[in-house]
C-alpha cells in the first residue's frame, strides 16, 4: 500500500464499503425503536411502518450493490462504472443526511448522530471518488439498450428498472404518504422524513438497476434477478409482522402479500429460463454468480 488509504488496489473495497454500510444500517433499524433514539418518544404505527420499510430499502441497496461488486470484482471497467453509480447514490445519500438536520435546530437527530451520519456519508463520497478519478481508470463501454431483448432477464431488468423510476417519481411528486397507511393512522413528521429518505434509497436501488442494464452480460443480468428473488422473499418476511398498518390500496393485506410474492418470483423463475433456454449465447450463463 502506498498509504493509509490505497486507492491503486484493484480491490473494490469501496463498494463494499458503500454495501456494508448500508446494510449495516439496515438491520440496526430492524430490532430498536428509532423514534426513541432520534426523538425521545416510542414509534408510533406509521413511524413503524416508515422505520421498517426504511430499514428494507437499505438492505436492498446493500444487496444489490454487493452483488453487482462480487460479481464484477475482476472486471476493473464495469468496477469503475459501479463505482461511479455508487458516487452518484452516495451523494444523495449524504444530502438526505444533511437535511436530517441536529435537533438543537429544528431537526431530528441529536448532534452526535447528525455528526456522525455526516461524516460517514462524506467518507463513502471520498472514497468512491478517488476510485473514479484514478488517471488509468478503465470505463466500460454501454450496451446499446435494444439488443438483446426477449423472453430474458434483460428484458425483466429493463421492465424492474422503468418500474422502479415511475415509482421513484410517484412517491417524490404526487402521492401522499397517508395514502399508504391504514384508516386512523397518522403520518407524523418524523414519519414524513422518513418517507423522503425511503424515496432516495429507491434512487439508489434505481442506479444499481442502471448499471446492470447498461453495462452488464447474461450473467451479470441474471444474477441481478436471482437477488431479486431473495429479497422479495426477505422483504415479505419483513413487511407481514406490519401489514395490518397498510391500507387495502397497497395491497399488502392478508393474502395479497402472498398472492403478489409467488407472482413475482414467478415471473423471475420464468426469465431466468427462457433466458437460458432463448438466449443469444451460452458463454454469458455460465459465469453466472462467479
Amino acid at each position: 500500500m502506498s498509504g493509509m488509504i490505497d486507492f491503486d488496489t484493484t480491490c473494490p473495497w469501496q463498494l463494499y464499503l458503500f454495501s456494508f454500510l448500508h446494510m449495516l444500517g439496515g438491520f440496526v433499524m430492524f430490532p430498536i425503536d428509532v423514534c426513541k433514539l432520534f426523538t425521545g418518544v416510542s414509534c408510533i404505527e406509521s413511524e413503524i411502518v416508515m422505520q421498517r420499510m426504511m430499514a428494507l430499502s437499505m438492505v436492498y441497496v446493500g444487496g444489490l450493490y454487493s452483488v453487482l461488486t462480487y460479481h464484477n470484482k475482476d472486471k476493473p471497467a464495469k468496477i469503475t462504472r459501479l463505482s461511479n453509480m455508487a458516487l452518484n447514490a452516495a451523494t444523495a445519500f449524504l444530502v438526505s443526511v444533511v437535511f436530517i438536520g441536529n435537533s438543537k435546530y429544528g431537526g431530528f437527530e441529536k448532534s452526535w448522530m447528525h455528526m456522525g451520519d455526516i461524516w460517514t456519508a462524506l467518507i463513502i463520497v471520498f472514497v468512491l471518488a478517488g476510485r473514479v478519478s484514478q488517471k488509468d481508470a478503465e470505463w466500460a463501454q454501454k450496451n446499446p439498450i435494444k439488443e438483446g431483448l426477449g423472453a430474458n432477464c434483460k428484458t425483466l431488468v429493463l421492465l424492474f428498472t422503468v418500474l422502479t423510476l415511475a415509482k421513484f417519481l410517484a412517491l417524490a411528486d404526487f402521492i401522499d404518504p397517508a395514502k399508504m397507511m391504514a384508516d386512523g393512522l397518522e403520518i407524523t413528521a418524523f414519519a414524513s422524513w422518513t418517507w423522503k429518505f425511503i424515496i432516495v434509497l429507491l434512487l439508489e436501488s434505481f442506479l444499481a438497476m442502471l448499471f446492470t442494464l447498461f453495462f452488464e452480460d447474461e450473467s451479470g443480468q441474471e444474477l441481478l434477478v436471482k437477488s431479486f428473488i431473495m429479497l422479495i422473499l426477505f422483504a415479505a418476511g419483513a413487511i407481514y409482522s406490519v401489514q395490518e398498518y397498510f391500507s387495502e390500496w397497497m395491497g399488502l393485506n392478508g393474502n395479497s402479500l402472498w398472492i403478489r410474492l409467488g407472482v413475482m418470483i414467478a415471473v423471475c423463475i420464468a426469465a431466468i429460463a427462457a433466458g437460458r433456454l432463448t438466449g443469444p449465447t451460452r458463454e454469458g450463463y455460465e459465469s453466472v454468480g462467479k
